[in-house]
């Protein structure tokens, strides 16, 4: 039976997890912000941005969290799927590049 590689684990995922923290404080932000509509939200999200960035510590509201764990996730699938299709073409060679048709 294989062992598991805990640091090797740890440190590859490092980089999403401290992503996901940093995005919670983007989550603070959105939810401090005040505005009815998308883009007075927007202006109100700009001006609060400095108020939660202000605190090295990740926020702890639910759904601060929820948007930290999605930013977290989805940079780990675009890596996950630049990695998977990394391996499908020849860069810098065409398709057919066989002897005969050069």
């Amino acid at each position: 039976m294989k062992q598991l590689n805990v640091k090797k684990l740890v440190l590859l995922n490092l980089p999403y997890f401290l992503l996901g923290l940093f995005a919670t404080n983007l989550g603070e932000a959105w939810r401090l912000a005040t505005g009815a509509d998308a883009s007075a939200k927007m202006l109100s999200f700009f001006s609060t941005l400095p108020v939660a960035l202000g605190s090295w510590w990740p926020s702890l509201h639910p759904l601060d969290l929820a948007v930290g764990l999605c930013c977290g996730a989805g940079l780990r699938l675009a890596v996950y799927l630049k990695g998977k299709n990394a391996k499908k073409y020849r860069h810098n060679v065409e398709y057919g590049s066989a002897r005969w048709s050069a």
